[in-house]
C-alpha cells in the first residue's frame, strides 16, 4: 500500500492530521485481510510472525502516510485544521 500526494486518502476531510489510533485500526484491518488471503493460499504463520508482521505493517503505514504529507498525532492531542478556523470565522 502506498499513498501519493496526488492520490492521498481522505483522512480528516482535507486536514493533514490523522490520529495514531485510526492508523492502527486501519493497519490491523488491512493486515488481517493480508493474513486471510495468505491462509487461503496455504500459507501458515506462527503467532510470533503474525505479531511481528502486524507491528511492521503499522510502522510502514505510518511512514507512508508521513511521506504523503500527513502528520500522525497521538490520542489525546486536539487535531488542528486551518480549514476549520476559516469556517468558524464566517
Amino acid at each position: 500500500m502506498s499513498f501519493s500526494a496526488a492520490q492521498s486518502p481522505s483522512f480528516a476531510r482535507g486536514c493533514r492530521q490523522v490520529l495514531e489510533s485510526d492508523v492502527k485500526i486501519t493497519s490491523m484491518r488491512l493486515y488481517a485481510d493480508n493474513l486471510a488471503n495468505a491462509a487461503r493460499n496455504g500459507w501458515d504463520y506462527t503467532p510470533e510472525a503474525i505479531v511481528s508482521g502486524s507491528k511492521r505493517h503499522f510502522e510502514e503505514m505510518k511512514v507512508q502516510l508521513n511521506d504523503a504529507g500527513y502528520e500522525i498525532v497521538p490520542v489525546g492531542v486536539r487535531l488542528y485544521c486551518k480549514r476549520w478556523d476559516k469556517l468558524a470565522a464566517r
